[in-house]
């Protein structure tokens, strides 16, 4: 193939040959000389929006993730189970849903405390095997089976498998960020699970699983959007010097309780009845509370756990009630067993006192 010449090249030619004396070497080394180029190929429908250290950090963790998986996999399948990282790459969502097989195996898993979901793949080339070792029926079962959907009993069967890849993704996780995947939808059809839209970037991380002579993938599909605020760190954990554990630790753990509900009830009075009180309540009946009916504190319970003493009354034309102090029943209830064993020990230490008293006189008589 002919190639051209560029501008530059063109223009040399030129002022070699008005200058004369023109040698046909130095002319062939001028237009065959290739020119450095100034710029890089971007694709902007593919743009790349993690840097190759967080790529490379984020390999690091799933490659960690892989050599937990294959012992508890080889373990489950009992035979020897060969697991490896085949490929991460970034592209679309739309992308990634082309390439899924038109019958798999899919689970959206939600990321708690962080938004969104991702999507856990596994192709027939191996879900159909690893059912078949778990419920016996050889390869046979497999040769057979590969093109048809899974049963409802095949699904739970497999289920085990994913409760596995969940639990050492949970666990590797664990050293970036406190997160807790939990399975939020199945589906055997790609096109029925949206969990962005086609034109985001996610993160694809293919994983090979080699069975005997069966070989197939197990992908998981990261929406970059959702992870994003985790790369720096992942990055600083596996190729930095990763910080603080410990305040890591306490800040996820905080993380994840602060979006914990609890259930908050204002007692404004409270009485105690017999099943036999109880029982014969009629009407007209007055039923005597604990304190004057005139007065406004209050008990608040956490969750049924008496926690804090209040005032009852009224805010912006709502009812509600202020905070006054805080109940600290197991205090409380220390402080009480602290009391109980120094009157024990002192106690103890008289009857003990008492004895050797005792035993002095004794020794005197003698004496």
């Amino acid at each position: 193939m002919a190639e051209f010449l560029s501008q530059d090249e063109i223009d040399a030619l030129l002022n070699i040959a008005e200058d004369g004396d023109v040698d046909l070497d130095e002319v062939g080394e001028v237009s065959t000389a290739p020119k450095e180029r100034s710029y890089t190929i971007y694709d902007f429908k593919k743009p790349n929006t993690i840097t190759k250290d967080q790529e490379k950090a984020f390999e690091a963790l799933h490659e960690k993730m892989i050599r937990t998986i294959v012992t508890d996999l080889s373990s489950m399948m009992r035979k020897i189970v060969d697991v490896k990282v085949s490929s991460i790459e970034q592209m679309t969502y739309g992308e990634f849903i082309l390439s899924v097989p038109p019958v798999t195996s899919l689970n959206t898993l939600s990321m708690k405390p962080l938004e969104g979901r991702l999507v856990l793949e596994c192709n027939p080339g191996i879900s159909h095997k690893i059912i078949a070792e778990l419920l016996g029926n050889g390869p046979s079962y497999v040769a057979t089976n590969t093109e048809k959907e899974l049963t409802d009993i095949e699904q739970e069967v497999l289920d085990h498998f994913y409760s596995l890849i969940i639990r050492n993704l949970m666990t590797t996780w664990e050293e970036v960020a406190t997160i807790n995947f939990k399975v939020e939808s199945k589906d055997t059809n790609a096109n029925a699970i949206q969990v962005i839209s086609n034109h985001e970037i996610v993160l694809l991380v293919v994983t090979e699983i080699t069975i005997d002579d069966e070989v197939g993938n197990l992908s998981l599909c990261y929406p970059i959007a959702y992870i994003e605020p985790l790369l720096n760190k992942i990055v600083a954990k596996l190729l930095g010097s990763g910080g603080n554990k410990k305040i890591s630790k306490k800040q996820d753990l905080n993380t994840l309780l602060s979006g914990a509900r609890m259930n908050v009830d204002a007692i404004i009075a409270e009485t105690q009845l017999t099943i036999q009180q109880l029982l014969n309540l009629k009407k007209d009946d007055v039923i005597i509370f604990n304190k004057n009916a005139t007065s406004s504190s209050a008990k608040v319970y956490i969750n049924k756990k008496e926690k804090f003493s209040s005032i009852a009354g009224v805010s912006n034309n709502r009812k509600a009630i202020q905070i006054q102090a805080n109940v600290d029943h197991e205090k409380m209830d220390t402080l009480e067993k602290l009391k109980i064993l120094r009157e024990e020990r002192i106690e103890k230490q008289r009857i003990q006192n008492e004895q050797i008293a005792r035993l002095l006189d004794t020794k005197s008589e003698f004496i």
